[in-house]
């Protein structure tokens, strides 16, 4: 029994997520841009409404004795607004690394949720390995279980990359990207992100064909498929229980420990058999 590759990665690029109102939530002033900045453009191009939040402060984002870290960041990411062409990116203010996971977090998301009406709610995916990031991403999905609205959530990826259903050419948006990304000088002082996206952009083009030369790779998911495995393994009883969530996330269980972890889930998702890997981690094959 085989598995072809489109089932694994999509082979096919598309022009737009879906039309609706589109809720951003950035953990830090500049994901916003670097995970989605293409989906933000093709959201206005379309007329749809774009709210953007950024959830911390991004202080520690500058080195220590900045006269004003806090408003330094916050001027960066309005100087991407501008150029994305969406408004004023609200500021929540939770303390840089300090994002943490619980009944304040999910409330203000399910406010804001509600607040904007918001049909697609964009977050950092669960892989990602920030703690800001992913505290951000395992709240949204459980905030979008529990909301009166059928939303979908769209995660995106910064830090590390995520296991697409969805690929958005950016071809044509990625040098405004770039001149977006540019606005946080603070941080490209400290590391090159322009060119690493860019990579991880053009590497988004491998499964495309050469009629696109960047992409935007996200994972989108109903309220429904929230609620299903493997994606209900996407909370957090307490948030003591983070640690051994993330290296489900990612690591591969015991071969004596029937269980199938939500890494392992997604690359047996369209095969019973493993399709020809090496080993298999429930014994089964």
């Amino acid at each position: 029994m085989s598995v072809a590759e489109h089932e694994f990665i999509p082979y096919r690029a598309e022009q737009r997520l879906g039309r609706g109102r589109a809720l951003i939530l950035a953990p830090h002033p500049d994901d916003e841009v670097l995970g989605c900045g293409g989906a933000i453009m093709r959201h206005v191009a379309d007329g749809d409404p774009v709210r953007v939040i950024i959830c911390t402060d991004g202080a520690l984002g500058l080195p220590p004795g900045h006269p004003d870290p806090l408003e330094t960041r916050r001027q960066e990411s309005r100087c991407a607004a501008r150029l994305l062409g969406y408004g004023e990116p609200i500021f929540w203010d939770w303390p840089d690394r300090g994002l943490g996971y619980g009944e304040e977090l999910l409330n203000q998301i399910q406010e804001a949720i509600a607040a904007w009406q918001a049909e697609l709610v964009y977050a950092p995916s669960c892989w990602e390995v920030h703690p800001d990031h992913l505290n951000l991403a395992l709240a949204c999905a459980e905030a979008i279980r529990h909301s009166a609205r059928a939303s979908q959530l769209v995660f995106y990826e910064v830090g590390v990359p995520l296991w697409p259903n969805r690929l958005l050419d950016i071809s044509g948006l990625s040098e405004r990207k770039q001149q977006a990304i540019a606005c946080f000088r603070s941080q490209l002082a400290q590391q090159d992100y322009g060119r690493q996206i860019a990579g991880l952009n053009a590497f988004r083009s491998y499964t495309l064909g050469p009629q696109v030369q960047a992409a935007e790779a996200y994972r989108v998911l109903s309220r429904a498929e929230l609620s299903s495995p493997p994606w209900d393994r996407l909370h957090l009883p307490t948030p003591e229980a983070l640690p051994e969530l993330a290296r489900s996330l990612r690591l591969p269980r015991s071969p004596y420990d029937r269980s199938v972890s939500l890494s392992e889930y997604c690359y047996q998702e369209h095969s019973q058999k493993c399709a020809g890997f090496s080993s298999c981690p429930n014994g089964s094959c």
